[in-house]
């Protein structure tokens, strides 16, 4: 036997040393190979819930924000028609023991929900701006507040506008537009086909495309609309509106002209053209303070006649602007690319497939790179291959995924990825491991495939939803029990998906500050107050209130004790700190070195109830980042009082009985039972 164990380590020991050689070639090859194989990636998706909302599709992406303060996300739905609901981001159903959902039948919505107080008791209302231009308030509760609803109002158009030719410009378009009707003018209605943007915490930035629609009126009626002009032709106007909240009303003072000092609501009209090419404002306007310097936003927007405009808050255009591009595509993105200065640099789209990046000072263009296509919904700017340099992220219409260098407009290595089928939302930038590897791109194709694909190419994952979306995917910590994030994928047939990438978590975990910080970094939108999320960074400031602040729920004195932190701020770094309770500001502050207070004491509201709080700090941008926690104020003591008014009654029936004393036999009702005969 020992024999035999001798010869089998022999030809063991001749065969490694024979074929080493062999096997050193084969490994050789397997890496060349290897260089060119795509492997996959354990990237685990599980359906966490389905919902169905409405049969319509969905126009614009739902609000994620904690409605009913519970503590939990929420998710606001305003699929294009039909229903205007709220779901509980931990279960997907309806949010309970409230009026949701409610019935929209006879309105269309375009853009996303926002959060604003409108009636000053320290909780959001929501605000849903109709196709129509028609504002809607309802309470977190589903209670419609007619009494705050708004109404943008209608163009008038001179009948001989076209006389000089098939397009004015706004420089003239004072001469033949007016804010009131007249008997040689004809009114055109307001659309809103995109999202407006709150700024301030006070002021609505609308985009507004003016047109006769015949969904608005009978066919009877549409000639009597125009007046004299031909029901043959349209004549399209777009125009920037911005709402003052705290009045609540409009005012259109004549479009060109120099606007009143202390006018705080205006519309502005930017222009105007036949019906050959429709001029319509389809996506969501930038506002940004593009100078960097904390001083009024400027407002971005690209009309589909390839008309680039960058106005101040007053209406006034900027320098180099506008700019007449191709027809502009998709929500134009800002920021700083090329670290020169401070100015933010613009990313435009437009449907002969280039996209464009200028200057936000002169409006120079600095690069132009083809990427093909005809539709666009924005792009993504994030450090793709961490070298420090903002990339650029685009997805066309023809299944492709670009990755441009900032700085120059040139094609990342390895790009583009080829999806094969178009692909109609922005591209989703986010991180499956937020330690280590490259950033992770999802995006969802028109044949229903959902794509995870590392930024570096390394691994891909292809998962079939068998839904399509025409919107961008978002992603937050919703499903406090799965140990990761969440997915929510908006559908073409009014659903919401809710994807999970982990697995079921211990309750213990769920209240770890480390836990609540990492998935903050990753969320997108980062932060519920700004529309303009186009920007992605893993280190990105985080604000997170403290625990002890959280865990008191009941807050009984004139003063709250509000301990929070704020993590991923660079040292030197400025920021806006601003404390809200509501839509109103109880606390601001400049903070010019990067090092923020951990205490700060805001005062309670005078009457006693429930109210929201958010710690939101702003960079030299205007880029929000915040937190916010529902107290309940000094409902204690308004329990404790109601039990005071109640004493001195109960105290002198006490004492009444006590001297005059009571037969024992009436104290209580005592009944006798009948005797028989």
């Amino acid at each position: 036997m020992l024999v035999y164990l001798l010869k089998f380590f022999e030809v063991i020991v001749f065969s490694l040393i024979v074929c080493d050689p062999c096997l050193a070639e084969e490994g050789i090859l397997s890496k060349q190979q290897s260089a060119h194989i795509q492997r996959r990636c354990p990237y685990t998706l599980r359906r966490l819930w389905q919902t169905d909302i409405s049969s319509f599709p969905f126009a614009a992406v739902p609000l994620l924000t904690d409605i009913d303060g519970d503590g939990g996300l929420d998710i606001v739905a305003a699929p294009f028609g039909e229903t205007l609901a709220v779901i509980e981001g931990e279960t997907g159903k309806h949010l309970h023991d409230s009026g949701w959902p409610q019935h929209n039948l006879d309105k269309s919505v375009h853009s996303s929900p926002l959060l604003y107080d409108i009636d000053d008791d320290g909780i959001s209302e929501i605000l849903f701006v109709t196709s129509q231009g028609e504002g809607l308030f309802y309470s977190a509760v589903g209670q419609a507040l007619p009494m705050y609803t708004f109404q943008l109002q209608s163009a008038y158009v001179n009948f001989n506008w076209n006389k000089e030719g098939k397009n004015v410009n706004y420089t003239n378009i004072h001469k033949h537009v007016l804010n009131k009707e007249t008997p040689d003018h004809t009114a055109l209605d307001p659309h809103v086909l995109s999202s407006p943007v709150l700024f301030e915490m006070r002021y609505l930035a609308i985009p507004i495309s003016y047109f006769l629609s015949e969904d608005d009126y009978d066919h009877q009626d549409i000639g009597e609309s125009l007046g004299n002009t031909s029901s043959e032709s349209n004549i399209y106007i777009s125009a920037m509106a911005v709402l003052d909240l705290k009045k609540l009303q409009t005012v259109t003072e004549a479009p060109g002209k120099k606007h009143e000092k202390g006018s705080e609501s205006y519309t502005q009209i930017f222009f105007l053209e036949i019906s050959e090419a429709p001029v319509f404002s389809l996506f969501t306007p930038t506002v940004l303070d593009l100078d960097g310097n904390f001083g009024p936003p400027e407002i971005v927007i690209g009309l589909t006649s390839g008309s680039l405009f960058v106005l101040s808050t007053e209406g006034e255009h900027r320098t180099g602007f506008p700019k007449t591009l191709k027809n502009i595509s998709g929500t134009v993105a800002a920021a700083n690319l090329d670290d020169k200065d401070i100015d933010l640099e613009l990313v435009v789209l437009d449907t002969r497939g280039r996209v464009s990046c200028l200057s936000s000072r002169t409006g120079h263009v600095l690069w132009t790179t083809e990427v093909g296509g005809t539709s666009f919904a924005g792009s993504q700017i994030v450090d793709m291959d961490l070298d420090g340099q903002l990339d650029v992220v685009v997805a066309t219409d023809q299944g492709k995924v670009f990755a441009l260098n900032g700085a120059n407009g040139t094609v990342l290595p390895k790009y583009p990825y080829k999806a094969g089928r178009r692909i109609s939302g922005r591209v989703l930038v986010t991180k499956f491991n937020a330690l280590r590897g490259p950033y992770d791109l999802v995006f969802l194709s028109d044949d229903g495939i959902l794509h995870i694909l590392a930024g570096d190419h390394s691994c891909v994952s292809q998962t079939a939803i068998a839904d399509t979306s025409f919107v961008d995917i978002i992603t937050h910590n919703l499903v406090m029990m799965n140990h990761g994030i969440e997915f929510i994928v908006s559908t073409s047939d009014g659903s919401l998906i809710c994807l999970g990438s982990g697995s079921e978590s211990p309750v213990e975990e769920i209240v770890e500050e480390e836990y609540r910080l990492e998935f903050q970094k990753l969320a997108n939108p980062s932060d519920i107050d700004s529309q303009n999320n186009f920007l992605f960074s893993i280190n990105k400031p985080i604000v997170l209130i403290d625990e002890k602040t959280r865990y008191l729920k009941e807050v009984t004195g004139s003063s709250l004790d509000l301990y929070f932190s704020v993590h991923g701020a660079a040292r030197g770094e400025q920021f806006k700190l601003q404390i809200f309770m509501g839509s109103t500001v109880v606390h601001k502050e400049q903070i010019s070195d990067g090092s923020f207070p951990s205490l700060i004491k805001v005062r309670t509201p005078e009457k006693p109830g429930q109210a929201q709080v958010r710690v939101v700090i702003y960079d030299q941008y205007g880029f929000a980042y915040g937190d916010s926690i529902y107290f309940k104020f000094n409902q204690l003591i308004l329990l404790d009082l109601q039990w005071l008014v109640l004493a001195p009654f109960i105290a002198m029936v006490i004492i009444l009985l006590v001297n005059h004393g009571f037969p024992a036999k009436d104290l209580l009702p005592v009944t006798f039972p009948l005797k028989s005969k």
